[in-house]
């Protein structure tokens, strides 16, 4: 029998047999964990709320063959604001979908978890826009998994800056004006966006709500990062297309 004590932030779960759940857990040390919490649906049970999504606690496992059993778990965090906010909840589901889609078994990877953890605090308790939290993520998510775009000089011939450049997905960054003529494939992007990410990407997170974006700056982050994510993740994430019902709408 292997113990297992880690952190761990539960990204789904799924009922099974009358009372049970098997969680999907996102640890420091070794990436996604599934371990079965049982009788956790029972209204008595020590761990419901430790058996729902959005949860951070510390968590003590046991294998059993090849899957892991809750044994003890005490809640450090359930951001609560996140549930009683229906964007915030949106973004927040977004945001695990898109986690657990990256993530494996025996990986794993400090400065996601952390991240992770970081993007539900200020989403709970923060005062800054959900969505701009959301492109935040998104960008540190896509550096942290090794997709950081180019964004301070063209990404095919090395030209600096200037005001006509294109954001590329596939060629991973900015394209001037040459190499987007031989491409034709890219996102208008404005300067400002540009400064915006290169700012973001440099950031430390706990200096996120100091970030003010601008009515384009958002518009043009939607629709390049939300497309970047799905496009290096190569799967598609569930409750995408529901955000972006809700930014079209703000």
């Amino acid at each position: 029998m292997r113990i297992l004590k880690t952190q761990a932030i539960v990204l789904r779960y799924a009922n099974f047999k009358e009372a049970d759940r098997m969680l999907t857990l996102l640890t420091p040390g070794m990436g996604r964990v599934d371990a079965i919490a049982r009788g956790c649906r029972k209204p008595k049970s020590r761990f419901l709320s430790t058996s729902e999504p959005f949860c951070y606690g510390d968590y003590v496992l046991y294998k059993v063959h090849n899957f892991y059993i809750v044994s003890q778990a005490e809640v450090k965090d359930i951001f609560f604001d996140i549930r009683e906010d229906v964007d915030k909840f949106a973004y927040a589901t977004y945001i695990l979908n898109a986690t657990e889609q990256a993530i494996n078994s025996n990986e794993g990877n400090y400065p996601l978890f952390h991240l992770l953890l970081s993007t539900l605090t200020y989403l709970a308790y923060g005062s800054t826009n959900p969505e701009d939290i959301t492109r935040i993520f998104e960008l540190k998510f896509m550096d942290i998994l090794g997709y950081r775009p180019q964004v301070y000089r063209c990404v095919s011939c090395g030209n600096d800056l200037d005001k006509n450049f294109k954001f590329s997905i596939d060629q991973g960054g900015l394209l001037c004006p040459r190499c987007y003529n031989r491409t034709s494939n890219g996102y208008t992007i404005q300067m400002g966006t540009i400064k915006t990410m290169q700012y973001i990407l440099e950031m430390d997170m706990k200096r996120m709500d100091s970030l003010k974006m601008s009515t384009n700056t958002r518009r043009e982050l939607k629709k390049i990062l939300s497309n970047y994510v799905v496009y290096y993740l190569g799967k598609n994430i569930k409750s995408k297309d529901f955000i972006d019902k809700i930014g079209d709408e703000c």
